[in-house]
This record gives structure tokens, sequence and C-alpha cells, in this order.
């Protein structure tokens, strides 16, 4: 399992790495919390937290009504 920081998150989701931090906080998308709590955790993320937030933010296309 590839674990990714903040930065490749948001490069991975053509996001920046505060949009990424405000989707944390709101705890809009999955997360790794690594570390011994305050200072010394960090947020990591797995190709599969990316996807599961993709699929879930994915809003579905609208059926087309021609003819």
């Amino acid at each position: 399992m590839q674990l990714l920081n903040i930065e490749e998150a948001a490069e991975n989701l053509r996001t920046s790495p505060i949009t990424i931090r405000r989707m944390v906080k709101a705890g809009t998308i999955p997360h790794r919390r690594l570390g011994t709590g305050g200072k010394n955790t960090r947020i990591f993320f797995t190709t599969e937290d990316l996807e599961a937030y993709l699929k879930a933010a994915a809003v579905p296309a609208k059926e087309s009504r021609h003819g």
C-alpha cells in the first residue's frame, strides 16, 4: 500500500494542498493519521482513499431526452 502525503494527494486530484487540508478537516475525504498526536501527527492517503472520494463526489449524468 502506497501512502501519499497532502501535496501528492492534491496533485493527484488536481487541486491545492489547502483544499485537501480543508477536506480533511471537514471529513469529506478518507485519510490516515500516523504519529503520536499533536504536531507529530501526519496525514496520508492511499490511492483507494482518493478513489473512494472521487466515487462519492461523482454527480450522475442526466439522461438525455431526445426525440
